[in-house]
């Protein structure tokens, strides 16, 4: 066998190993629930065979919601809107809506009778009054809307950076990172999905990404900004 097939194997084997422990104890470990019989950890979202054809993320093992969403609306969002949710944001919501199961997978429910996501962290389906999700973000954005950074690889703004239109400010990130550091990194690399804003854009769900290990919310970048212009995560997009 090939060295390159040999160090293959080897990827395959180590990056799940490494994700399920971020998720391990996490609000998303659901390998103790009474109805996940398996007691596996990645199998309530994901499966290796036999997973949906949608793949609206990798390997998606869950049902996808079809609830009619009221999506973000507001007299200056400058953004195109989608009239649902899709990618990364739609598998989130496919809990988070409420409408469908968490022990929902695509060919039915698993261990029993129907459980739901309730309370704080039932997000939608109207989310008209959340953060927009499910929008293309890239530079024509940033400069028609005029108060948002450059999420470009390469020629936006880098996480870490102090802010040329905020002189005299500390850059907003947290003095230390409890994950995989994102300093140095564009918005559009480690905050943006196939150039769009998604739930992921702020919240890791493998509690492995920036301050996300730390966070109870599994949010990426954690904390207030030093000089006292508000949440660290907002102002990594937003100039304020």
């Amino acid at each position: 066998m090939k060295r390159r097939n040999l160090l293959f194997i080897g990827l395959v084997t180590v990056i799940p190993t490494v994700i399920q422990a971020g998720v391990v104890n996490s609000p998303h470990d659901m390998s103790q629930a009474s109805w996940n019989t398996r007691k596996g950890v990645c199998s309530p979202c994901h499966s290796v065979h036999n997973t949906d054809p949608a793949q609206i993320i990798p390997l998606w093992n869950h049902a996808t919601s079809a609830a009619a969403f009221t999506m973000y609306k507001s007299p200056t969002i400058q953004a195109t809107m989608g009239t649902k949710p899709d990618g990364a944001s739609l598998a989130c919501l496919s809990c988070h809506d409420g409408t469908v199961a968490i022990n929902q997978g695509i060919g039915g429910l698993t261990g029993g009778a129907a459980e739901y996501i309730e309370g704080p962290f039932q997000i939608g389906p109207d989310l008209h009054t959340t953060h927009p999700i499910s929008f293309v973000f890239d530079k024509a954005l940033a400069d028609k809307d005029g108060g948002l950074l450059d999420p470009t690889p390469g020629t936006g703004y880098k996480i870490g950076d102090t802010i040329p239109q905020l002189p005299g400010t500390v850059a907003p990130v947290p003095a230390t990172w409890s994950g995989t550091s994102l300093t140095g990194k564009a918005i559009g690399d480690v905050l943006l999905t196939a150039q769009k804003v998604q739930c992921t854009s702020c919240h890791d769900p493998h509690k492995q990404i920036g301050s996300a290990p730390s966070s109870g919310i599994m949010v990426k970048i954690s904390g207030t900004d030093a000089s006292s212009r508000g949440s660290l995560i907002c102002r990594n997009c937003h100039l304020k």
